[in-house]
């Protein structure tokens, strides 16, 4: 390489570096540190994300909601309340308390998946409501930052879709017993609360079961269907121990109306809490053994949530 070359790389080098600086001065003060800023450790910002919207049969809408902890290390607790809310927002711009403000989760967790949103947690919780014109609002307010996402169905291109994927692949269901209410997405159900003691096991269980629709698509009908574990709300800086922390259920055949369909199976785990409080347990179910299922398709997967109270 000659010294023109390098002399035109250099020069290149430099233009890009202060066009860079002149285009983040340009933002606002708040924003200016970010373009370019490495993730640290901890002492970052939790941010909330609004995954998508479901159209339902009866003309309500389902708002799907997730996070992102830019930490690589930090585990981030923010309390229910001021700097961690739900509000509805109404056609005329009224914003008031939502009824599930209290849903959503206290515990921010570190990601690092494969992929570009790699640091992003989907799917955590879901509201409905009745009129598609209503938003849901989720606030988070850590590391002197504040981030408000809305809900909203105002653009397809956030639509999602209950029905089957390519190879007919399906929401898996998660339940609590043969007659509790089941769920299919990423909202509900709710258990009834548990009792427990510090440092004693507790069982925690649900009913899995997969709901592929892949006749004639796929060799394979039914697969794997995988309960994990996660604390979703409790006492800040206190995690809780999951022997184990995921459980694999098997898909077993029975006959049902017209066709085969899936077994439900149980998941369970022994749950050791080390401090009192008030927990939530979010028991997530996927299917991503499918091949048409994975976590960043925004489909294969249900919550169900256990509340705790540890004495």
């Amino acid at each position: 390489m000659n010294r023109r070359t390098i002399f035109a790389a250099t020069l290149m080098a430099v233009t890009a570096a202060l066009g860079a600086e002149a285009a983040s001065a340009q933002l606002p003060e708040h924003l200016q540190e970010y373009p370019l800023a490495s993730l640290r450790p901890s002492g970052d910002v939790v941010a909330p994300f609004f995954d998508g919207w479901f159209a339902n049969p009866d003309g309500s809408v389902t708002y799907q909601f997730g996070y992102m902890n830019r930490n690589t290390e930090e585990v981030v607790d923010i309390p229910l309340g001021e700097a961690n809310k739900l509000e509805l927002r109404y056609a005329d711009g009224t914003t008031v308390p939502a009824e599930v403000d209290g849903i959503q989760p206290t515990r921010f967790y570190v990601y690092s998946r494969r992929g570009f949103n790699g640091k992003r947690e989907r799917g955590t919780f879901a509201v409905t409501v009745p009129d598609p014109s209503t938003e849901v609002v989720w606030t988070l307010s850590h590391a002197q930052r504040s981030y408000s996402v809305p809900g909203r169905a105002t653009s397809t291109a956030y639509e999602l879709s209950w029905g089957a994927a390519a190879f007919g692949s399906l929401r898996p269901a998660v339940r609590f017993s043969p007659t509790s209410p089941e769920s299919r997405g990423a909202e509900g159900p709710w258990a009834e609360r548990m009792m427990a003691s510090v440092g004693t096991p507790v069982t925690l269980s649900a009913l899995i079961q997969d709901r592929g629709n892949r006749y004639d698509l796929t060799d394979v009908l039914y697969v794997p269907v995988e309960a994990t574990f996660i604390v979703h709300q409790g006492p800040a800086g206190v995690e809780a121990e999951f022997d184990p922390p995921s459980v694999t259920v098997e898909p077993g055949m029975s006959a049902g109306e017209g066709a085969v369909q899936a077994e439900w199976g149980e998941a369970s785990t022994q749950a050791t809490f080390t401090a009192p409080g008030e927990y939530v347990i979010r028991v997530r179910v996927d299917n991503f053994a499918a091949e048409d299922s994975g976590f960043d398709y925004v489909c294969c997967w249900a919550n169900a949530y256990i509340p705790v109270t540890v004495r």
